[in-house]
Order: structure tokens, then C-alpha cells, then sequence
């Protein structure tokens, strides 16, 4: 999670942090694990594995926003990275592809922060991937080629880590930040 305050063009970091739904790769990779257990065990395994991922980024979250407040900072909006937003297969189909495995995963965990952002009533921006730098260029007022620069200048500027990840996070939160300051 990356939260940025103030106009799109000159909005800083006012905290970052990760939330850790699972500690292990098994417990966080429910659909490579599921590819060892039937399909009815593999459903059951993934949805209860949801459910406690769920509650803890509502959790997390539910800190995060408060940590936010307690500074004088009003969340306006969520940024997620979003997939290409076409459908996934059957699980069993899921299940037979690695490529398909990453995908399921990717968007499980999607899913879940877009509940746990609903939850505290923040409303959620999917941003495509594919569309990710051209839309916070646009948000920023900058060529996407000067995306590189700003984000160097934000890392610095929060300290580290400043990882690939929070890096996204940060486009997709400009955008977001836009957007809540059009409509609101």
C-alpha cells in the first residue's frame, strides 16, 4: 500500500506498507498448491483461503486508514492494478495451466483488496496494467517517458524499500488521486 496526499502533480508519500496475507508459499499460492488436490479440495482450499486473506487486508487496512486520519489525511480513493480483465476458465481448467495458476492467483488477491477497500468506504479505481503508465502520465501532467524520474524522486523522497510493487502502487494511486479530486 502506497498513500500519496496532495495535488496529483505534487503529491508525496505519506506512507507505504505491505500487507502480509500469508507467511509461506504454500499458504499464499492456493491455486499451485490446489494443483496437488482434487478439484473439490482445491475449490475448498482456495475459498477458505480468500476468506482469511480477506480479513486480514481489511485488517490492515482498517489500521492503515486510521493511521492516515490520526495524521490530518482523509482517504479519497483505492488504485489497484488490475489484469486484463478477461474471465477465467473453470477451475479445473485453472488448475491444468501454470500460466493460468499465476493469473487465478493474481486475481484472488485482487479481489480481496477490492473487498477489504469496500469495506472501510473507499472506493476502488482498477487500473489496467497495460494502461498503467499512460494514465498516471496523464494524471501527473507528464510524457510517460518522465515517469521514470518522478518515480526516483517519490522513492527517495519516502525512503526505502521502494520496490517494483510499491513503485505500481504508486501510479495506480495517482490516478486514483486524480480521479477522487474530478468527482469530489
Amino acid at each position: 500500500m502506497v498513500a500519496l496526499a496532495g495535488p496529483p502533480a505534487s503529491a508525496q508519500v505519506i506512507a507505504k506498507r505491505r500487507i502480509a496475507m500469508a507467511t509461506t508459499f504454500d499458504e499464499g499460492a492456493v491455486y499451485h498448491k490446489g494443483q496437488e488436490l482434487s478439484v473439490e479440495r482445491a475449490e475448498a482450499l482456495i475459498r477458505s483461503s480468500e476468506e482469511k486473506f480477506e480479513r486480514t487486508a481489511r485488517d490492515a487496512l482498517i489500521d492503515f486508514v486510521a493511521e492516515l486520519r490520526t495524521a490530518g489525511c482523509e482517504p479519497v480513493a483505492s488504485g489497484l492494478v488490475a489484469g486484463s480483465g478477461k474471465a477465467l476458465p473453470s477451475l479445473a481448467s485453472i488448475l491444468k495451466s501454470h500460466a493460468l495458476v499465476h493469473t487465478a492467483e493474481g486475481e484472488l488477491y485482487r479481489r480481496v483488496l477490492v473487498r477489504a477497500s469496500e469495506a472501510c468506504r473507499i472506493p476502488v479505481l482498477p487500473v489496467p496494467e497495460k494502461e498503467l503508465e499512460a494514465r498516471a502520465a496523464s494524471a501527473l501532467g507528464i510524457r510517460p517517458a518522465e515517469l521514470p524520474v518522478r518515480l526516483a524522486a517519490l522513492g527517495k523522497a519516502s525512503g526505502k524499500p521502494w520496490t517494483k510493487d510499491q513503485k505500481e502502487s504508486a501510479l495506480a494511486a495517482f490516478v486514483a488521486l486524480a480521479t477522487g479530486q474530478r468527482s469530489g
